[in-house]
């Protein structure tokens, strides 16, 4: 704890050091000669109409003056319209949680009875920073590639969208993308409910989202899409493969297809949204795949996993009581994985039996609803809370001490300041009450300082 302490201040300090001298802005706003919140609301992680659109149109809109673009067609010395910019996105993220649980429901301690994770305090300075490389690549073709560290590697993401203008308020394209984080929805999907990982309103997701805490909107995923996004309706179908990066990517017979739609429709000053998703299909690659943990302990041998979620969500945009605000909800009915032989990702070394490996984790159904809302009292400042219930179904035959630990209800509530168009800071709690009896209550505190330039 005291090493955590005496990193805390130090870091902070350079970080808003490094936050105040940030006058660029993200590669996005550099293309367009907007600013920020002409396409986000109230926080990066929102989208609003027009931030919707710019991406259905595969990132097409570009300011007349590009020479301060990191690469267009002029610099380059070949006759295309592109014009591409980087950005940076930095994170420092401080969270203690009070008597967190882990998947079993256990507080996790030393042998000197000391708390460790979260309960110790976590802060982290670059562990969720990114950098990208975003813009218009030919007519028509857009791209937006993410650079990000994992477990001292550098993972390279991102999709590559090909549009066509429909009429002068919609837009049908096709998109190839691959990620390690952001779940199958990520090629396009542009509504604020967690669906696809970047778009929600709490940073804490796994307390606060349905999708995210149901383990559905995250996760690898490589995949193709086709979409539709008219003036009131959007459509998108497509399959992926549960994994990223072509080393690891050793699947046969696994695309597993998914569906969305949502209607828009106005009301007075508000913009109501509801939709409906889906997905099913099942998925071969080798076990030493689904789990690196396992490689070298196991026979290495294929295991087929079968994927099937779905559910509804709303977002309603606008001005309720003349304030700006946002209402966002999520129902998960079903996010359920099954592995047609689960003992052929157990291990059991010789030893304790605390040393066990099970696949199981990939073994499980769950479901989960949430509701989020958040109302502007200044442009720069947002207030929000949240509601979120879920419930683990298991089975988990192998770790019954696993069974219900994750049920539970959670109550949120934070802010978001913005401190300038690229510069913003975070604050959350979250209390949650479990669903098992044996376990008590706990609580979550978070703070997150974002620098975008």
């Amino acid at each position: 704890m005291k090493k955590i302490h005496s990193l805390i201040v130090p870091g902070a300090l350079a970080f808003l050091a490094l936050a105040q001298s940030l006058h660029a802005v993200p590669a996005f706003a550099r293309q367009t000669g907007l600013e920020c919140f002409a396409c986000h609301t109230g926080s990066q992680s929102n989208l609003n109409a027009l931030g919707r659109k710019f991406a259905q149109s595969s990132y097409m809109m570009v300011k007349e003056d590009t020479s301060e673009s990191l690469l267009s067609g002029e610099k380059m010395g070949v006759d295309t319209d592109t014009v591409l910019n980087a950005s940076i996105m930095l994170k420092a993220r401080l969270e203690k949680g009070y008597d967190v649980v882990n998947g079993k429901g256990e507080v996790v301690e030393t042998h000197d009875e000391e708390e460790i994770g979260a309960n110790r305090g976590v802060y982290e300075m670059f562990k969720t920073s990114t950098a990208h490389l975003a813009g218009k690549v030919v007519s028509n073709v857009g791209t937006l590639l993410e650079v990000r560290e994992k477990e001292g590697r550098a993972l390279l993401g991102g999709k590559f969208i090909s549009s066509m203008k429909v009429d002068d308020a919609s837009y049908a394209g096709v998109t190839l993308y691959s990620t390690d984080n952001y779940g199958p929805f990520s090629g396009m999907e542009t509504y604020n409910t967690g669906l696809y990982k970047p778009l929600r309103q709490f940073e804490n997701h796994k307390l606060t989202n349905a999708a995210q805490a149901a383990d559905l909107g995250t996760g690898s995923a490589t995949g193709i899409q086709a979409y539709y996004g008219g003036e009131s309706f959007f459509a998108t179908i497509g399959a992926y493969i549960p994994l990223h990066h072509s080393d690891e990517i050793k699947a046969s017979n696994s695309l597993i297809p998914f569906a969305r739609l949502a209607y828009e429709q106005k009301i007075g000053d508000l913009n109501l949204i509801v939709g409906a998703y889906g997905l099913k299909g099942k998925a071969t690659a080798d076990n030493t795949i689904w789990d690196t943990s396992l490689s070298g302990l196991i026979p290495s041998t294929n295991v087929e996993v079968e994927r099937e979620a779905y559910g509804f969500d709303m977002q309603l945009e606008g001005e309720m009581f003349s304030i700006p605000s946002m209402l966002t909800a999520i129902v998960v009915v079903k996010s359920k994985t099954t592995l047609d032989n689960p003992e052929l990702m157990n291990y059991t070394p010789p030893g304790p039996a605390y040393l066990d490996i099970y696949g199981e984790p990939y073994d499980g159904e769950n479901s989960a609803y949430s509701v989020s809302y958040e109302f502007y009292p200044t442009a720069a400042l947002g207030l929000k809370l949240a509601y979120l219930h879920a419930d683990d179904e298991g089975p988990h035959t192998y770790e019954p001490d696993k069974i219900d630990a994750k049920d539970k209800d959670a109550y949120s509530i934070g802010f978001d300041y913005s401190y300038r168009q690229n510069i913003a800071f975070t604050l959350e709690y979250s209390f949650v009450k479990p669903g098992r009896e044996d376990i008590e209550d706990y609580s979550d505190l978070l703070a997150v300082v974002t620098a975008s330039f």
